[in-house]
């Protein structure tokens, strides 16, 4: 062994709790640096670690397995998303033997979690299954044996596990290639059957919460089944369990919205929505229910959830208003639980996503784990290729249920305000929620007859306990919804709202703060929205009372609307919310500057000095937020972001040091500002520059990763002129040498930013840095160390440029070897290949003389089925060269499968991102000259005259007939979606009835495109091209058993296209006297198909005339048909 080996090898003992590749840096690191080993020597070192890593890989699966089986729920978390960063990281390190030995254990610990009779355990294993979806390297099997674990555990008798294993199949769906359509096929058709059949609870249950992730994941494919969907879901609305019934309404609204979502001007009125309406009706009809031995209330419940459904897409402005007013309600729940538990988790490191540009940092998306594990997780190189999991629901408006509503308005608030006096809570939530829907659908028509009777239920509900909450809701939301026709129940509604609030004198009573409704605040909030300054007077008596009850997400954003609907109280709401912020943070009465002591205390408002001390981690977590974020314009706020940084940067509560953090940068700006716009204030230098100097310290020194990371990420732009100071460009260089790498990227990115500021004192450290990071990436023996030197050396390139211009030709040398290596792990293909195109975009036409070797490997990247995240990163590099070199249309001539390449990304690729950047090449790309396009793939010889070739030889004329799949799409890009997507779908099938090898299916496409014709009616004409040459060339060629369908076939097609078939008769007219001879069975069709020759062609018709008399004869002397037939059929369209 080489010496100082030993030590290193000593490091195989890894610290508990560290990444294995941030320790495996940190080794090579200290390798470099303090040992001077060399190159050859590091590479030694890097396997002898490498065999360490390998020896422990079983005792990891074994903590995976522990953690997963774990009984407390953030354990189990946990456990899933190291499982997902190990096989995403080190897992690919390994041999491809070792990488299947670790997979096919898993999998069979995975079995025995999902089949386990332990709840926690079968949890667990659904998290191990989300956390594996989707991860590079997969493949088909894996896939199908994790369907077959997640079906399995349908239906169950935990709602939880249910809930969980039918969101993991929503992941599943999501999944891509082939298995997509087939699973959610299988999946929806197996719901549907335990919809329609007999009553089980369990499995109704899983039905329902299937139906519902697969309407969401799957649309299209789920799209195919929804005539079935809306023939057996209301079994499950009808349910008499709560839980099935409500989870069936959720499938109801995932697939209404799925619906509205592919409503198109011209199609027809779907039945659908009328069908649901239908369904309504049936709940309320007393007599249907009696027979049917339901329960009244239940059934009411259920047509009530469904009215709800109809008018929530049928107004799109309502529910924005209501998704705002939802989303404080969750904030302040979310609040209330974190205050109970006095506890949290940060948030989770961010990844630089330099699909974009390399000095974008994006919030990071969330993933499959999101729903499942409530947290978020690293995302890939790449932001537009990440799948994120299925969010709220979206904002539509269905134009057929909106005209089906309207015209059942009346009938729809009669049945709703009918059972306001019932007793059943169900039915009293819903209808709370029901009647603000309805509010906002037809204003005029609802005020007018319905508001009063709407005004006395809301009132009386405001006065019982248990409704109370939901009665505060809908109230605001109707105010929303009738604005100036509240008017006379203002007097009332404000009087309900100060008996909610804490009395004037409730601050001069010893007693700690009162409790009060967040729905109170909205309420507020809604009115001022509604009535804007007109009611100021009255607002203003609430700001006191509403101050009193303390700090909290739903005060804050009240306060935040109230200050925009009523300016002329914004002054009262910032000084009244700085008093408050100042009695939790700092302990004491707000002082202005120059203000005395003595006096801040007699100013102070007695409701406010009354708060208690507010020393819980919640508490002082939300002020910082809301002084970070409420807009005090006017104020000075030194004090308080001395204050913050001198006692909150240090907390020992990490939740606090991160929204300390963010809240200290915040509150910078504006003397930022200040000094940037010359007037120079000594004291905000100063002040600045202390702060900045204190931030900086934590982002280097905090033992919390994302303390550190938040730091760094809050040093933006903004702070560019003070970081190029020499001694906090010291502290940056210190965080490069973080073992975070996400803050090492964070690090660079900044530090090249600021090397245009102060170039002397950076250049030198980023010059010695571009050698580490090349060695690096050269020498290195571990893909992970690749894979994060060319991310770095990416982020220098698009940060830096003018250090990287001179050394342009060496790296790209470097970049190019690497593309060019076999290496396992796809993340350094990856990472390599978006370097390459930040630097196409720093280097411009200097790249212009690599592009003959880098465009092949491109190539081959575009089509590799196997990584999606390849094929994302070759299109955007791809495009990062066209743009930047100009090198333009002349990539179709050397490449002629490109566009084709291109066009396959619009076709198949799921993803709108993806779709979108295949859009932005073909655009940079150029136009291309489709004569120029067919000779570049061979379909036309130049040595001949294309003219001559297309009239000799019937393959060349079919192929100069027919569209290329490419050139249809290209033609008709900026056609209508309904012409567009036949376009496609003629296309392909043309391309079958070509294939004799797919003799069998030509029925079948020629029964598709009659029908097609008939549904586009004229409009069809335009593809006769690309139809009737091959149509009448399969006629002749076919097999005789079906060559009599196909005249039938070609008769209707005439139908349809009328005169416009007239280009085509000289061809058609040719096959007639070939295929009309004496006692052919087919005459009476060809017979048929002349008469409708003659009705599209009109007089036209008696230039074909001759060609027909010598058959006619034939037939009139040799007819043997019963009853000549054949003679009375032609006598009848001479006639014609």
């Amino acid at each position: 062994m080489l010496p100082g080996h030993s030590r290193l090898i000593q490091h195989g003992k890894r610290p508990q709790g560290r990444p294995r590749t941030q320790w495996r840096a940190q080794i090579s690191h200290l390798a470099r640096e303090h040992l001077r080993i060399t190159i050859e020597e590091l590479e030694s070192v890097e396997k002898a670690i490498q065999m360490v890593i390998m020896s422990g890989t079983a005792t990891v699966l074994q903590q995976f397995v522990s953690g997963l089986k774990s009984r407390n729920e953030d354990t189990r978390a946990k456990s899933a998303k190291d499982l997902q960063h190990y096989v995403t990281t080190e897992l690919r390190e390994l041999s491809q033997d070792e990488a299947t030995t670790f997979y096919d254990e898993l999998n069979h610990h995975i079995f025995e979690l999902v089949s386990s009779s332990d709840v926690n355990e079968k949890k667990g294993g659904i998290l191990a299954i989300v956390s594996l979806i989707g991860v590079e390297g997969g493949n088909a099997t894996r896939i199908s044996r994790f369907a077959n674990y997640l079906r399995n555990l349908l239906p169950s008798s935990d709602p939880v596990v249910m809930e969980m294993a039918s969101k993991a199949m929503g992941h599943l769906s999501m999944a891509g290639d082939t298995f997509t359509a087939e699973y959610v096929e299988f999946e929806v058709k197996r719901a549907l059957e335990w919809l329609g059949a007999d009553r089980n609870e369990g499995r109704r249950h899983a039905s329902v919460l299937v139906l519902r992730e697969l309407a969401v994941s799957a649309p299209t494919f789920f799209f195919q089944q929804v005539q079935p969907f809306f023939d057996n879901i209301f079994y499950a609305v009808w349910d008499p369990k709560q839980a099935i019934r409500e989870g069936a309404v959720a499938a109801l609204r995932a697939c209404l919205i799925l619906t509205t979502q592919r409503e198109t001007k011209e199609m027809q009125k779907p039945q659908w929505y009328k069908q649901t309406f239908e369904e309504s009706e049936k709940g309320f009809d007393e007599t249907l229910a009696k027979e049917k031995g339901m329960n009244r209330e239940d059934r009411v419940h259920g047509a009530l959830l469904i009215l709800n459904e109809l008018v929530r897409i049928s107004s799109m402005e309502g529910e924005r208003m209501r998704e705002e007013m939802e989303e404080i309600t969750q904030q302040q729940l979310v609040h209330d639980k974190y205050c109970k538990e006095m506890m949290g988790f940060g948030a989770k490191p961010r990844h630089i996503t330099p699909f974009t540009s390399f000095q974008s940092v994006q919030p990071q998306q969330s993933n499959a784990l999101l729903g499942l594990l409530g947290y978020s997780t690293p995302q890939g190189f790449l932001s537009f290729g990440a799948t994120p999991a299925p969010a709220k629901n979206s904002l539509v408006e269905s134009r057929y249920c909106r005209e089906l509503m309207e015209d059942r308005f009346d009938q729809v608030c009669r049945w709703v305000l009918k059972y306001k006096t019932s007793k059943n809570p169900l039915i009293q939530m819903t209808i709370l929620n029901l009647l603000p829907r309805l509010a906002a659908f037809q204003s005029p028509t609802f005020t007018d007859q319905y508001l009063s009777d709407t005004m006395g239920y809301l009132l009386g509900c405001l006065k019982k306990e248990k409704e109370r909450t939901a009665a505060f809701q809908a109230l605001g939301l109707l105010v929303v919804a009738v604005r100036a026709d509240i008017q006379p129940y203002l007097t009332k509604i404000l009087e309900i709202i100060k008996a909610a609030l804490p009395p004037k004198d409730f601050a001069h009573k010893r007693q700690k703060t009162m409790q009060v409704d967040a729905t109170v605040f909205t309420c507020i909030s809604m009115l001022s929205r509604a009535m804007g300054p007109s009611i100021q007077p009255d607002i203003k008596e609430l700001l006191e009372p509403m101050l009193a009850v303390g700090l909290s997400p739903a005060l804050t954003a009240v306060l935040y609307d109230l200050s925009r609907q009523i300016p002329q109280l914004k002054k009262d709401i910032q000084d009244g919310l700085l008093k408050m912020l100042s009695l939790v943070l700092m302990h004491k009465p707000l002082r202005h500057p120059g203000m005395p002591k003595g006096l801040a205390h007699q100013l102070a408002s007695p409701s406010l000095t009354n708060i208690p001390e507010a020393s819980d981690v919640g508490s002082i977590t939300l002020a910082l937020r809301t002084l970070g974020s409420f807009e005090f314009e006017g104020h000075s706020l030194t004090q308080f972001v001395r204050h913050c940084a001198d006692h909150f940067l240090n907390s020992e509560h990490k939740e606090v040091r991160m929204e300390a953090a963010r809240t200290c940068s915040r509150l910078l700006t504006p003397s930022i500002h200040l000094i940037s716009g010359q007037i120079v204030s000594q004291t905000a230098v100063q002040v600045v520059a202390d702060v900045l100097s204190k931030l900086l310290v934590v982002g280097i020194t905090d033992p919390d990763p994302d303390i550190r990371y938040c730091v760094l990420a809050s040093l933006d732009e903004r702070f560019d002129t003070h970081l190029a100071q020499a001694e906090n460009l010291q502290a940056l260089f210190v965080a490069l040498n973080d073992e975070v790498f996400e803050i090492r990227e964070l690090a660079i990115c900044t530090i090249g930013r600021l090397s245009s500021m102060n170039p002397a004192f950076v250049m030198p450290f980023l010059r010695k840095m571009l050698i580490q990071i090349l060695t690096e990436l050269e020498h290195s023996g571990v893909g992970r160390n690749k894979e994060q030197s060319a991310r770095m050396l990416g982020h220098l390139v698009s940060n830096a440029p003018r250090l990287i211009r001179p050394y342009m030709e060496p790296i790209l040398k470097a970049l190019i070897l690497k593309l060019k290596d076999t290496d396992p792990n796809p993340g350094v293909v990856i990472s390599v290949l978006a370097t390459i195109g930040e630097l196409a975009q720093v280097s411009g036409l200097e790249m212009r003389k690599w592009m003959d070797e880098l465009f092949p490997i491109i190539m081959d990247m575009l089509q590799d089925s196997s990584s999606l995240a390849k094929r994302q990163v070759a299109l955007w590099t791809l495009g990062q060269q066209v743009a930047s070199t100009g090198y333009v249309v002349e990539p179709y001539r050397k490449y002629p499968s490109l566009l084709e390449v291109l066009l396959n990304f619009l076709k198949t690729e799921q993803n709108q991102g993806i779709r979108r950047e295949a859009i932005r090449v073909l655009g940079l790309l150029g136009a291309l000259d489709p004569y120029k396009h067919k000779v570049n793939i061979g379909m036309i010889d130049q040595s001949r005259d294309a003219s001559a070739v297309s009239l000799s030889e019937s393959k060349s004329s079919q192929d100069s007939a027919d569209y290329s799949t490419s050139e249809m799409l290209v033609n008709m890009g900026n056609l209508p979606l309904d012409e567009f997507y036949p376009a496609v779908a003629i296309v392909t099938l043309m391309r079958i009835l070509r294939d004799p090898s797919l003799s069998n299916h030509h029925t079948m496409v020629v029964q598709a495109v009659t029908f097609i014709f008939k549904s586009l009616g004229l409009k069809c004409v335009q593809f006769l091209p690309q139809v009737m040459p091959t149509f009448l060339n399969v006629i002749r060629v076919c097999d005789a058993s079906i060559r009599e369908f196909l005249f039938q076939q070609m008769g209707m097609v005439v139908c349809f296209v009328k005169i416009h078939i007239r280009p085509y008769m000289d061809d058609i007219f040719t096959l007639i006297r070939e295929y009309w001879t004496p006692n052919n069975p087919m005459q009476n069709t060809i017979i048929l198909l002349i008469e409708q020759i003659v009705v599209a062609l009109g007089g036209e018709f008696k230039l074909y005339l001759p060609q027909l008399i010598p058959h006619m004869l034939r037939v009139f002397m040799h007819d043997n048909s019963n009853g000549r037939s054949v003679t009375i059929k032609d006598k009848l369209w001479l006639k014609l």
